[in-house]
Order: C-alpha cells, then structure tokens, then sequence
C-alpha cells in the first residue's frame, strides 16, 4: 500500500490502542489540539494553507524488529529490551494531493536520527516498507523551518522526486560516509555524557525515561550509518570490487565504532 492509505488504514501497527498518539489532519491539530512544540505553529499553518488535507502523525511508535538484516549485524542487544514502542517518530507529515502521495518523516534532535527513524520504517516487514519512495526525512529545528518549509513545497507539489530531494539532503548532513561515521561516534559520545550527566541528578524513579531516550538514541544512530553504508553504490564499486560481503564487513566494522551505550552502566550511574 502507498504511504497515505497505510497511515490512514485499520492496520493494527497503526490503530493499536496500546499506544496513545496523534494521527488526523493538521488542521485540526494546530486548531485542536495542544501542539508540543508550539514553536513551529506557523510553519504547520503554511503548510495547511498549502493543502487543507494534509495530515500529520505525531509519535507514531516503530518496532525494531531483530529479525532484520541490519538489526543482527548491529548487534545491540540492549535496544530490544526498551519498552514496546518507546521509540516514537515525532512527526511524519502526509498527504494525497493530485493523485500523488507523500510523506515527511521529521526528527527533532538531528538528521542522522531523522534517518534512523526512516530506515527502522521502511525496512522488510515495516510498515512502511512499499512505500519507501515516497518518504523524506529530515530534521526540524529553529535553524531549520525555512529548509523544511521549501522541502514540503517541493514535495506536496510535485516538483522535485523525494529521492532527489533525500540525496540533497544527506549531502548535506552526511557529506561522505566516513564524514557520517565521525559525527556519529560523536553524537552518541555527547548522548552519553548528556544523559549520565542527567543520571546524577535524578532518584531512580525518574531515570527509566532518560535511560531509555539515551538507547534508543544509540540505536538510531547505529541503524542509520549501516543502511547508509549499505546503500552507497558507488562504494560497493570503487572501495569493495562490487562484493557485497565485503561491504557488509566494512558497515559492520563501522558500526562498531560507534560507542556501545550499556543499559546496565547507566542505571549503575550513581546520584551524586
């Protein structure tokens, strides 16, 4: 199914009254409802007046299924034992405008989790698996609403492919995969120090929550650098000699670069 009659249908991933989530037209969330991040109201209002039916899904969960390819090579076993559906997509944007579908995956830490996000959606068995070129995903920030802004118009009006547009956007914010392996080991580094800093403060009736977002943050990143080297053809040709063994062996070892954050050393950290 195409991206808009899956996020619209009675799929059980979808509709699961497990999970407590937003999913309608953005219209009525910005009239309706309390918007989270009421920063960016006014680009929500531009894309309504773009299309009155574009819809928005705001923390959709996502499973991380250890049956995937990518998730045994990661190998980061402590991703499986956060919470089902911890790991929520903030806002996935969605239309069907002049026969044509779209959606808009977008991550408010950063574009590589922006990517985690998409990969972990789109992957085999995913929901949105036959769908996957039809979704863009990219970060939203303060910084970023114009570039958002532009990237919604091109899309919801048909003038550029989302493949186009995803490519320009990982040129971006990834520049080379080994640049995309360097701001990773970085991120994760800072996610950790960020969140044992945290820690400290904390009694443990209130660490789960911290513990969980720092994993699941990891994962993200993890997720997103195999894929990315996965799909980079031209190094499939130029740096393995078309093997895609070797380039397996090559993700897997950059993957293992970045940290490994331990779900038990952060709930040994100690309140100070």
């Amino acid at each position: 199914m195409s991206v808009y009659e899956v996020l619209t249908s009675g799929d059980n991933r979808i509709q699961n009254p497990h999970y407590n989530y937003y999913n309608g037209t953005l219209k009525d969330y910005i009239e309706n409802s309390s918007i989270d991040q009421p920063e960016y109201a006014p680009l929500f209002a531009d894309m309504v007046a773009a299309d009155e039916d574009v819809r928005i899904c705001v923390g959709l969960p996502i499973e991380i299924n250890h049956k995937t390819i990518s998730n045994q090579i990661i190998r980061y076993r402590d991703a499986f034992k956060l919470p089902e559906g911890y790991i929520r997509i903030p806002y996935i944007i969605y239309w069907r405008k002049n026969d044509k579908e779209g959606a808009l995956i977008l991550s408010l830490t950063n574009y590589i989790e922006a990517k985690g996000y998409y990969f972990c959606i789109t992957e085999a068995s995913a929901i949105l698996a036959d769908a996957k070129n039809e979704v863009v995903a990219t970060v939203l920030a303060p910084e970023t609403v114009e570039e958002v802004k532009a990237v919604f118009h091109d899309l919801n009006e048909g003038r550029r492919n989302p493949g186009a547009v995803q490519r320009s956007l990982d040129r971006k914010y990834y520049g080379t995969v080994d640049e995309m392996k360097e701001r990773c080991i970085r991120q994760v580094q800072d996610i950790f120090e960020e969140g044992v800093d945290l820690l400290k403060t904390l009694d443990d009736d209130h660490r789960g929550d911290v513990i969980y977002t720092v994993i699941g943050r990891t994962f993200l990143a993890k997720k997103a650098m195999y894929v990315q080297y996965m799909m980079a053809k031209d190094i499939l040709e130029t740096r393995h000699e078309g093997e895609i063994k070797k380039q397996r062996q090559f993700a897997k070892a950059y993957v293992d670069e970045i940290p490994i954050v331990s779900l038990s050393t952060l709930w040994r950290t100690e309140r100070e």
